[in-house]
C-alpha cells in the first residue's frame, strides 16, 4: 500500500543549504560552492545537481505526488546551525518542493449572470437645440487642427 493510498504524504522536496558569508547586502550574504553543493531529497536523502531536477521528478516517490495533483514551488528559510571559527552558523535553505494546490472540492465556480434587457435610463434633463458657437461649427466641418481655442472662448463669452 502506497503512502498516497493511506492518505498522508510526507514533505517532498529538494533542499540546497547555503552558508553565511558574514557579509551584508549588496554583497552575497549566503553562498554555496557550485561544484560541491547538491540538492538533497527530503524523502530518499539522495543528492542531485541542479541539472538533475528532471531525474528527481521522474523517481517513483516523487511521481506519487505528481499523480495526486501536487505542483512545484520554490521556498527558502534561514536556520541557525552550529557556529564554527569560519561561520556564524546561519544557513539559508532553498527548497524546491511539492504542494497540493488549492482544494476546489466543495467550491462552486462563479457563473456569469444572464444579460438583462437593456433599459434606457430616464433622463431628468431636457435636451435642447441650442446653437453651437460659430468656431465649433467650422471646426466640426473642417480639419480638427484648425480649431482656435481663443476664438472659441471669445464666442462663448
Amino acid at each position: 500500500m502506497t503512502q498516497l493510498q493511506q492518505g498522508k504524504l510526507p514533505f517532498c522536496g529538494l533542499t540546497l543549504v547555503m552558508y553565511s558569508t558574514g557579509n551584508k547586502a549588496p554583497k552575497m550574504e549566503f553562498q554555496a560552492s557550485s561544484n560541491k553543493a547538491k540538492f538533497k531529497c527530503t524523502l530518499t536523502k539522495n543528492l542531485y545537481e541542479l541539472k538533475d531536477f528532471d531525474k528527481w521528478l521522474a523517481t517513483r516517490e516523487v511521481q506519487e505526488y505528481v499523480r495526486s495533483g501536487h505542483v512545484l514551488k520554490w521556498g527558502s528559510k534561514i536556520v541557525q546551525g552550529e557556529q564554527t571559527k569560519w561561520s556564524d552558523g546561519l544557513q539559508l535553505e532553498i527548497t524546491y518542493y511539492m504542494v497540493k494546490p488549492f482544494n476546489t472540492q466543495g467550491y462552486t465556480k462563479p457563473t456569469m449572470r444572464q444579460p438583462q434587457a437593456y433599459r434606457q435610463p430616464q433622463q431628468s434633463v431636457q435636451l435642447t437645440d441650442d446653437e453651437l458657437p460659430h468656431s465649433e461649427k467650422e471646426w466640426s466641418q473642417g480639419d480638427a487642427t484648425e480649431f482656435n481655442p481663443e476664438q472659441y472662448e471669445q464666442e462663448l463669452g
